[in-house]
């Protein structure tokens, strides 16, 4: 588990709210995810998911969709105008099914044309 860099994350808060309003205890929530109640104090408590298994388990009980309880936002209607993945992929086909973690380490420069006709 990762800690919210300042303060308490979107995802405590809402997790929280939502554990509020439906009158669900902590051991029942991690019950419901599949971790330990110990997992579910320290999501409460701050610190940032790595298990989008068990998020999206808590999102399905709650009735809401896995990018509101992460961000706070709907991720079927998008303000910006960018389609959700989800509408990406629309034509039936399935590229990708599951979750994936992607980690962006350092993004190098693109090259310009003098120095890679130099190379």
């Amino acid at each position: 588990m990762k800690r919210a860099e300042k303060g308490v994350s979107t995802f405590s808060k809402i997790l929280t709210t939502l554990m509020a309003e439906k009158e669900v205890g902590v051991r029942e929530a991690a019950r419901i995810a599949g971790v330990g109640p110990s997992t579910l104090v320290s999501w409460r408590a701050g610190a940032l998911p790595e298990d989008y298994i068990a998020v999206r388990k808590l999102a399905h009980h709650f009735g809401v969709t896995l990018g509101y309880l992460l961000t706070g936002e709907d991720d079927t209607r998008p303000a910006d105008g960018i389609p959700a993945i989800s509408e990406v992929f629309q034509d039936g086909g399935i590229l990708f099914d599951g979750y994936a973690k992607i980690l962006v380490q350092r993004l190098v420069p693109k090259l310009n044309d003098k120095k890679r006709s130099n190379e």
